[in-house]
Formats: C-alpha cells, structure tokens, sequence
C-alpha cells in the first residue's frame, strides 16, 4: 500500500508502523485531523493505541474513529468506548458526536449478521466518533483570552 501511495505522488511523507506497539513517528500536535475507519476491532489496532493518535493531533484539531457495533465486536467496542471516555473525563478531548449508523458495512461471513435486526440484510452496524482535542487553556480549565480580530 505505501508503495501505491508514494506512486501517486500526493503525499509528503509516507511511514510504516504498527499503532500500539511503538509511537508514531511525528512530533506531538502535528496533524490538523487524524481518521481512523476500519481499523479499531479485536486483533487490529489495540484501543491502547487511541491516546497515541490524540498526540500526534493538533489542540483543537479533529480526531474522528470508527467502528462496527455487531455482536462479534461488542467486547472491543466497549473496550473502545471506555478508553475514550477516559480520555474525555481527563479533559484531553470533548466528544462533538457519536453517531450509530445501521447499514455501516456489508458482512463478510453469516456469523456477523443478526436475523430479524438491520444486520439481517447481510449488512452490519457501526458507529462513528467525532472529538476535538481540547486547547493547552481548555484542558487545564482556564478560559482562553479573547484574540484580536485582524483586518476589521
């Protein structure tokens, strides 16, 4: 796959690392949005690997997750779901959304569909998360100063 991408040539760095067994390999608030889609369930990327991703991740920029909400993935998306609320109550991040979706992926085996539910059509259930990384002043509980609004 890195090798297609730096072949299309619109990227300025390309990396090969594994998330959740090393950091990743660019300096603390470097990315304006981080995205992650179908990569967050059991035996891919650990949800140890979240707060890595809030690092590389701008104050107040965007960090958006996702994952499927069928019940083969029930005990990694709680597991999910708990280090993100972790980091929220440390006030690294505030949550913007958390917006289940019914037909999020086709499945691939019958054992991933639930009879009688939406998954039932051979599709399966997601879930998608939206947080912005909360400014240094947000994060600590002070107010940030009002800026000067240039050229008015």
């Amino acid at each position: 796959m890195l090798e297609q991408a730096r072949a299309r040539g619109l990227y300025q760095r390309l990396s090969l690392c594994t998330l959740g067994q090393e950091p990743l390999p660019s300096p603390e608030g470097t990315y304006d949005a981080v995205l992650m889609v179908g990569a967050l369930s059991d035996g891919q990327v650990p949800c140890s690997a979240i707060p890595e991703l809030l690092r590389v991740t701008k104050p107040g920029g965007l960090v958006c997750l996702t994952t499927r909400t069928n019940p083969s993935n029930l005990r990694y998306k709680e597991a999910l779901e708990a280090t993100l609320d972790k980091l929220e109550e440390a006030r690294e991040w505030e949550r913007l959304v958390a917006w289940p979706v019914d037909r999020w992926e086709l499945a691939t085996t019958k054992l991933e569909v639930v009879p009688g539910t939406s998954d039932g059509d051979g599709f399966i259930s997601g879930i998608v998360y939206l947080y912005r990384k909360r400014e240094v002043a947000q994060a600590e509980g002070v107010r940030p100063s009002a800026q000067p609004l240039i050229g008015l």
